[in-house]
C-alpha cells in the first residue's frame, strides 16, 4: 500500500549526501576556499531534497519483497502516464504511442544511429545541453550548432539562422523544452516555427521534455507534438520523472512516438540493445511518481519559485553578474561577462574565493563563454549562504 503525503514536504531540511557518495558532493570533497570554507556544489542537475514519500515507499516495498529480478510495468501504467499528461499539459496521448528506455541519453544514442548515417548532421540550439553534442559526436555524426539570439536577459529563436545552416546531410533537430541551460520555455509560436521548418525539410524532430513539470514562470509548457497531428508524425518526445521527482539515480525514460513506422523501428532497436526495460526499482519509482507524486510537486514548485526570486533580487544590484530570465527548470543562467574575467579565471574565482562550484558555460557551447549555470534546488538557508558568497566576491 503506497501512502499519500500526509505532511508538507520539508524542503528546508539540510541533508548530508556525502555518505551516499553523491556525485555532486564527491566532486568538491577535497575543495575549500583560501579561507578554509567548504565548497558548495551547485553544478550537476539533481536536487538537495528527498523524493516524494510515496515513491520512497514503493522502492521500499520492492526491496522488502527481497527478489530483485526482471520486472514488467504495471498493466495500467500507460493509462496512468497518459492521464498525467492530459491532466497537467492537455496532451492527448494514445497509450500505444509509448516506449520505455533505460535513460533519455541512451534513447538519444539509439535514435541518432537508427535515423541517420555517419557524417550526417544533427541540429542543436546553443547554448545547449552539452551531452547532446557528446552523443552526436560519439555516433560519428556532425553537430551543427545554431545560436539562439540574445535579447536583453533572455534568448529568442531565429528560424532563418537554422534554415541557413541546413544542408543535404541534415537529418534531425534536437529541441529541449524547457531548454537547458537557459531555462527557456518555448512559446507556441516558436514551437510552430520549429515544427514547420522540420516539416519543410524532412527533419526528424527530437524533443527532450524531461523538465516539463518544472515550470516557474508565466509561459505555459506545451509539447510540440501536441500542437498538430502533422507535427506529432515526425516528432519523438522524451519524458522522465527523474528531474521532477529527484530520481536521477534511477534513470528511466518514456518516449512518445505517434508515427507507427518510426515507433516500431525504434522499438526494435531498443530491444536489440536490451535497453527497452528499466530496472525493477526505476519502474517502481516511476509508477509511484505519476500515481502519487502530484501533491509533492505542487509543494515543490512554489519553493523553487521563491528560491529563484531570492537569487534574482540579490543579484540585481550587482554590476558584474546578471541573472537571465528563467521560465522553467531549477538551473539559473548567470552572465559574468561584465566581471572582466575569462572563463578559466571566473571558474577559479568562484571555486577558490566564493567557494561555490557551478557549471562553466563553455560546457554548453562556445556561446556560453562568460556564463555559469547554477542549480538553486537546495534548502533556502543554503542558498542564502551561496548568495552571501557571491556578494562577497563580486560587485
Amino acid at each position: 500500500m503506497i501512502p499519500e503525503h500526509t505532511t508538507q514536504p520539508d524542503f528546508d531540511a539540510v541533508i548530508d549526501r556525502r555518505s551516499q557518495r553523491a556525485t555532486k558532493w564527491l566532486e568538491v570533497e577535497q575543495l575549500a576556499t583560501s579561507g578554509s570554507e567548504k565548497v558548495i556544489p551547485l553544478w550537476i542537475a539533481d536536487m538537495e531534497f528527498t523524493s516524494p514519500q510515496p515513491v520512497l515507499a514503493a522502492i521500499r516495498d520492492a526491496l522488502d519483497h527481497g527478489v530483485l529480478g526482471y520486472s514488467e510495468w504495471p498493466a495500467d501504467f500507460a493509462q496512468v502516464f497518459c492521464q498525467w499528461q492530459a491532466s497537467r499539459h492537455q496532451w492527448s496521448i494514445n497509450p500505444e504511442w509509448l516506449l520505455s528506455c533505460q535513460s533519455v541519453i541512451t534513447a538519444l544514442d539509439v535514435i541518432i544511429r537508427a535515423y541517420s548515417e555517419p557524417d550526417d548532421e544533427v541540429i542543436v540550439l546553443s547554448p545547449g545541453f552539452g551531452t547532446f553534442n557528446r552523443v552526436i559526436n560519439h555516433t560519428g555524426r556532425n553537430v551543427v550548432e545554431v545560436p539562439l539570439v540574445e535579447n536583453g536577459l533572455q534568448y529568442q529563436l531565429d528560424v532563418a539562422l537554422i534554415e541557413a545552416k541546413l544542408t543535404p546531410r541534415s537529418r534531425m533537430l534536437i529541441l529541449c523544452n524547457p531548454h537547458n541551460p537557459i531555462g527557456k520555455v518555448w512559446k507556441v509560436e516558436e514551437l510552430t516555427q520549429i515544427a514547420e521548418l522540420c516539416q519543410r525539410h524532412g527533419l526528424l524532430l527530437i524533443s527532450d521534455d524531461v523538465h516539463q513539470e518544472l515550470i516557474l514562470g508565466n509561459t505555459r509548457y506545451t509539447p510540440v507534438a501536441a500542437l498538430d497531428e502533422r507535427y506529432a508524425d515526425f516528432t519523438i518526445t522524451f519524458t522522465s520523472p527523474c528531474k521532477t521527482f529527484n530520481l536521477s539515480g534511477l534513470p528511466v525514460a518514456q518516449l512518445v512516438v505517434k508515427n507507427t513506422e518510426i515507433r516500431e523501428k525504434l522499438r526494435h532497436e531498443l530491444y536489440q540493445l536490451s535497453v527497452h526495460q528499466p530496472d525493477i526499482l526505476a519502474i517502481a519509482a516511476c509508477d509511484a511518481a505519476y500515481r502519487h507524486g502530484e501533491k509533492w510537486l505542487e509543494a515543490l514548485l512554489p519553493y523553487l519559485r521563491e528560491n529563484y526570486a531570492l537569487l534574482d533580487n540579490a543579484l540585481q544590484p550587482m554590476r558584474s553578474v546578471s541573472l537571465f530570465k528563467l521560465e522553467g527548470t531549477y538551473l539559473a543562467w548567470l552572465d559574468f561577462r561584465n566581471s572582466g574575467l575569462n572563463p578559466s579565471e571566473l571558474e577559479h574565482k568562484l571555486l577558490n574565493e566564493a567557494g561555490v562550484k557551478l557549471n562553466n558555460g563553455l560546457k554548453f557551447s562556445a556561446a556560453g563563454a562568460g556564463f555559469m549555470r547554477l542549480n538553486f534546488a537546495l534548502p533556502r538557508a543554503e542558498l542564502v549562504k551561496v548568495i552571501e558568497r557571491l556578494q562577497r566576491c563580486f560587485i
